[in-house]
C-alpha cells in the first residue's frame, strides 16, 4: 500500500514538475552586448513570481533553451542553452505612502558567450514557452497562450558594431487602483544611438501540450519568425493595455510611462525601446512584463488630473488626491518664482508654449506623496510649411511642419505624420493637433521649368562668322545672358572666333546653363614621310579631335589611330559635318634578312658553315673574319653583324653546343636455365630507352634466349645502345617453376598441353596426371611425352579438373616437386 501511494505522490509530482503551463513567468527581456569579432555576450532576463503554487515550476526554468535564426530568410540556423544565476527581488517601493499588499517577483539572469556570425542581414535569437498566467485580464484565450522573448543582433548591412540597449530600472512588482504611476522606463544605450519609446503588442509562443521547445520530437520544435502577436480580450488594446483614466502612455522621447490604473487583475504588457543611428532604424528591444493591479491600502494618495496639452495659457488642474489634508503646488513656470500655490484646486497662466512639470506634494499627520506629470502649453501653434515652392524639373520635394511632437497632423493628400513628398504641382495644407488644439498652413509648388532650344556644337571648315540663336519654348518670359556678360543679353550672340561659349537662360526662379563650343575642323598630320630599318611597330595618330570626327583610313579602318608593321603609302580622312581634311605618309623600310637559326646541339663532332645574307656592304663575325660565311666546328657562340647600303645594321647569334653521346652497359651475355627470369637494363637514368622487344621501359623481364638490344636516349637527343645475348641450358629446369591452372586443347595453337607447351628434354623431368578418383590417367614415363594433351586413357576429352605432380631437378642440383589442380578447358 505504501508502495502504491508513493508511486501516486511521485507521479502527480514528475506531471507538475513537467507541466505544460508557466504560470510562474511573469516577463523577461532579452539583451546582446558585442565582445569582439563574432563574439557576443547574450543575456536573457526572465521574472517570476515567487509566490506561485507549483514548488517545482521556478526550478524547472533553471536552463532554458535558445534558438537561433537566419534574418534574410527566418530559416532556423542553430540553438544554444543558458543556465540562470541567482535571483534579484523586485523591492523598489513605487508608492510613498502604500501598505505592502504582498506581491512577490524574482529576476533570473541567464548570460552566455558565444560565436555568432550575423552575416550580412542578421541573427534573431528566440525563447519561447507556455503558457502565461490563467488569471491575466486583458489576453484572448490566455491559457493557450505562451511567451516569446527574442532580439535581433543586426547584420553588417544595417552596422559594423552594435550593442542592444539595457532598461535601467526593475519595473514596478505591482500597481495600485486610483493611485498615479510615475516610472522611469528609459534605457542605456553603450553605442549613444538615439532611442524612442513605445508600446507594443506582445508576442506569444510554444504550445500547452510542448511548453518547453527544443527543437526535439520528444518536446516540440522553435516556431520560426515572424513571430505571432498575442490576442487582446475587448476593450484593451496596444494603446490602452491596462484600462485607467487616462490610460497608461510612453513618452517617446524620455521613456517615462504614466498610468492610474482602475481595475483590479493582472494584466500583459509590452514597452520597447527603437535605435536610431544616424537618422537609420537598427533594431529594437522588447519588455514583455505582467503587471499585478490591486485595491491597495493607502495612508495617502497625492494626485491630480491636468490636460497633456492645453490651448491655452491658463491652465486649470483638478485635485484628486485622497486623504490630504495639505497640498502645496509647484507649477514649473521656470519664467517666475511665484509658480507654487497651497490651493485644493488651483489654476496657473503660463507665459506660452513649452512644456511644464507640475508637481503637487500632499500630506496628511501620517505621511507625505507627490506626484508631478508634464502639462504641454500649445495656445500658439506655429505651423510654418515655408515659403512656396518652384520645381524648375520634376523633381521630388519633401515638405514638413516642423512639429514632431504633435499627436496628430493631417494633410491635403490625406496622409498623416510631420512630413510629406510632393511632385505634382497644387496647393498643400496641413493641419496639426495638439489633442484639440490645432493649426494650419498652406504652401503652393509651381513647375516651371526652362524650355528652350540653344544653339547646337558646331564645327566650321576654316573661318568664324556665327550668329547663335536661342529659341524659346515656353510662354514665361525668358532672360539670357552669355559669357557673364551683361550686355549680351538678347537671344542671338555673334561671334568671329572658335571657343566655347556659356548660356546662362532663366525665367525668374529657375536657371538653366549651357555651354556651344565652335571650332574649326581639326587637319590630321601623320605624314609625309618615315624610314625605319628592319622589323617595326608603329601606331598612326590621326590626331584628337571633338566626338562628332569620323576617320577613314586607307585599309579601311575607322578608328582614330592604325597600327601598321610595313612599309608603304598610308593615307587618312578626318570628316567633322561637311568638312573633309586628308594627309598622307610614305614609309620606307628596307629589311635585312639576316638569320643564322636556331640554336643548335650535336652529338660527339660537326662541322657547319653558317651563311649571313649576300650583298651587303659588310659583315663582322665574332673571330673578326668578314667574308658572307663562317665555317663553325667547335662548341660556342657564334654572331655576326652586317650593313647594308642604305646604313641598316641587323646582327644575330646562335649558340652550338656539343656532348658525347651515351655509353650503355646492359651487361655481360649469360646462359640461364630452361624458364628461369632474367632482369636486364640499366642503372643510368637517360631521357628515353627503345628496346628491340619493344618495350620503352629502363628494365625488362625475359625467359627466352635471343639477343636484346638496349638503345637510349639523352636529354639532348644522343643516342647510345648495348647488347646482351642470352642461352637457354634445355637440361637445366628453373629452381622454381610457375604451373599454369588451366589449359585448352581445343586446337587453336594456343595452351594445348600441360604443363608446357615445349618439349622438355631433362631426363629427371615428368609429369603425371591423376583424376577425382585419385586414378593416375597420364604418366610422362610411361609414353615418353613430357607434357599432357589432355585425353582421358579412354580416348575422349573430359572438361573436368585434374590432379598434377610434376617432378625435376633445379639449377642448383636440388629435386622438387610441384603438385595442384589444373581445369581442362574446351
Amino acid at each position: 500500500m505504501k508502495s502504491i501511494f508513493a508511486l501516486v505522490i511521485f507521479l502527480v509530482q514528475f506531471c507538475w514538475y513537467n507541466g505544460a503551463i508557466a504560470k510562474h513567468i511573469v516577463g523577461g527581456e532579452f539583451y546582446y552586448k558585442k565582445l569582439g569579432s563574432n563574439y557576443y555576450q547574450i543575456t536573457l532576463k526572465i521574472f517570476f513570481d515567487c509566490n506561485t503554487d507549483n514548488p517545482y515550476a521556478i526550478d524547472l526554468d533553471k536552463d532554458v533553451f535558445i534558438g537561433v535564426f537566419d534574418a534574410s530568410d527566418n530559416s532556423f540556423s542553430e540553438s544554444f542553452r543558458m543556465e540562470r544565476g541567482g535571483p534579484t527581488r523586485l523591492t523598489k517601493k513605487q508608492y510613498s505612502c502604500v501598505r505592502d499588499p504582498g506581491f512577490c517577483t524574482d529576476q533570473y539572469t541567464y548570460v552566455k558567450n558565444i560565436y555568432l556570425d550575423p552575416g550580412k542581414k542578421g541573427k534573431i535569437l528566440s525563447f519561447q514557452r507556455c503558457c502565461r498566467n490563467a488569471t491575466i485580464t486583458n489576453i484572448n484565450d490566455v491559457q493557450s497562450t505562451g511567451i516569446t522573448l527574442w532580439v535581433k543582433i543586426p547584420g553588417t548591412d544595417a552596422v559594423a558594431d552594435d550593442n542592444s540597449p539595457v532598461f535601467k530600472e526593475l519595473p514596478p512588482n505591482y500597481l495600485c487602483i486610483g493611485a498615479p504611476l510615475v516610472f522611469d522606463h528609459s534605457a542605456l544605450d553603450p553605442d549613444g544611438d538615439s532611442l524612442v519609446y513605445e508600446l507594443y503588442q506582445p508576442f506569444e509562443g510554444a504550445t500547452s501540450n510542448k511548453a518547453r521547445p527544443d527543437n526535439t520530437v520528444d518536446n516540440g520544435f522553435l516556431i520560426n519568425p515572424p513571430f505571432y502577436n498575442i490576442s487582446w480580450r475587448f476593450p484593451y488594446t496596444t494603446n490602452n493595455q491596462i484600462g485607467g483614466q487616462p490610460s497608461m502612455k510612453i513618452d517617446s522621447k524620455t521613456g517615462e510611462l504614466t498610468v492610474i490604473p482602475n481595475v483590479i487583475g493582472v494584466f500583459a504588457s509590452g514597452i520597447k525601446v527603437k535605435q536610431y543611428r544616424n537618422g537609420v532604424f537598427i533594431g529594437e528591444t522588447f519588455r514583455d512584463y505582467q503587471f499585478n493591479i490591486e485595491d491597495c491600502e493607502f495612508d495617502l494618495i497625492s494626485v491630480f488630473y491636468a490636460p497633456v496639452f492645453s490651448c491655452e495659457n491658463t491652465v486649470k488642474f483638478d485635485n484628486k488626491s485622497y486623504k490630504a489634508l495639505k497640498y502645496r503646488w509647484d507649477f514649473g513656470d521656470l519664467s517666475s518664482k511665484a509658480d507654487t500655490s497651497l490651493l485644493t484646486n488651483p489654476k496657473w497662466t503660463y507665459p506660452g508654449n513649452g512644456d511644464y512639470r507640475v508637481t503637487l506634494k500632499a500630506s496628511n499627520q501620517i505621511c507625505e506623496d507627490e506626484y508631478s506629470t508634464i502639462v504641454r502649453v500649445r495656445s500658439k501653434i506655429n505651423v510654418d510649411l515655408g515659403p512656396d515652392l518652384f520645381n524648375c524639373t520634376p523633381t521630388d520635394r519633401t515638405v514638413t511642419t516642423k512639429l514632431y511632437d504633435a499627436t496628430k497632423t493631417v494633410w491635403s493628400t490625406g496622409q498623416s505624420g510631420p512630413f510629406i513628398t510632393i511632385k505634382d504641382p497644387g496647393t498643400y495644407w496641413a493641419r496639426v493637433y495638439y489633442d484639440t488644439c490645432s493649426a494650419a498652413d498652406t504652401m503652393t509648388l509651381v513647375n516651371k521649368p526652362v524650355l528652350f532650344k540653344g544653339p547646337a556644337d558646331t564645327v566650321v571648315c576654316d573661318s568664324v562668322k556665327l550668329t547663335l540663336y536661342v529659341e524659346p519654348k515656353e510662354n514665361f518670359d525668358l532672360q539670357y545672358r552669355w559669357n557673364n556678360s551683361l550686355k549680351d543679353t538678347f537671344a542671338t550672340y555673334k561671334i568671329s572666333k572658335p571657343g566655347v561659349f556659356l548660356l546662362s537662360v532663366n525665367n525668374g526662379p529657375c536657371v538653366v546653363m549651357d555651354t556651344i563650343n565652335i571650332w574649326i575642323s581639326g587637319k590630321p598630320k601623320i605624314g609625309p614621310y618615315f624610314f625605319v630599318c628592319n622589323d617595326f611597330n608603329k601606331t598612326l595618330d590621326a590626331g584628337e579631335f571633338i566626338p562628332a570626327a569620323t576617320y577613314e583610313w586607307n585599309d579601311g579602318s575607322t578608328g582614330r589611330y592604325l597600327d601598321i608593321n610595313k612599309e608603304g603609302i598610308y593615307w587618312v580622312k578626318v570628316r567633322q559635318d561637311a568638312c573633309t581634311n586628308i594627309d598622307y605618309l610614305r614609309i620606307e623600310n628596307p629589311v635585312i634578312p639576316l638569320d643564322l637559326g636556331p640554336d643548335r646541339h650535336f652529338c660527339d663532332s660537326f662541322t657547319l658553315i653558317l651563311n649571313a645574307p649576300l650583298n651587303m656592304k659588310s659583315y663582322y663575325w665574332n673571330d673578326l673574319s668578314n667574308l658572307q660565311s663562317l665555317m663553325a666546328d667547335s662548341e660556342g657562340k657564334y654572331w655576326v653583324e652586317v650593313f647594308d647600303s642604305n646604313g641598316c645594321q641587323k646582327a644575330d647569334t646562335v649558340e652550338i653546343a656539343v656532348t658525347e653521346s651515351p655509353n650503355v652497359d646492359v651487361g655481360n651475355d649469360t646462359a640461364i636455365c630452361y624458364r628461369s627470369i632474367v632482369h636486364l637494363g640499366t642503372s643510368t637514368e637517360y631521357f628515353s630507352y627503345l628496346w628491340n622487344t619493344g618495350s620503352t621501359k629502363r628494365n625488362i623481364t625475359i625467359q627466352d634466349a635471343g639477343e636484346f638490344i638496349l638503345v637510349v636516349t639523352d636529354s639532348f637527343g644522343c643516342k647510345g645502345s648495348d647488347t646482351v645475348r642470352v642461352l637457354i641450358d634445355v637440361n637445366a629446369m628453373a629452381n622454381e617453376l610457375f604451373i599454369p591452372n588451366a589449359f585448352s586443347p581445343n586446337d587453336d595453337a594456343l595452351n594445348e598441353y600441360f604443363p608446357f607447351s615445349e618439349r622438355v628434354t631433362q631426363p629427371e623431368f615428368s609429369v603425371k596426371i591423376f583424376n577425382r578418383w585419385g586414378e593416375k590417367i597420364f604418366d610422362s614415363k610411361w609414353s615418353e611425352i613430357d607434357h599432357w594433351d589432355g585425353i582421358y586413357p579412354d580416348g575422349k576429352n573430359h572438361p573436368e579438373a585434374f590432379g598434377y605432380l610434376v617432378e625435376y631437378r633445379g639449377c642448383d642440383g636440388n629435386y622438387r616437386w610441384k603438385y595442384g589442380t589444373v581445369n581442362v578447358l574446351r
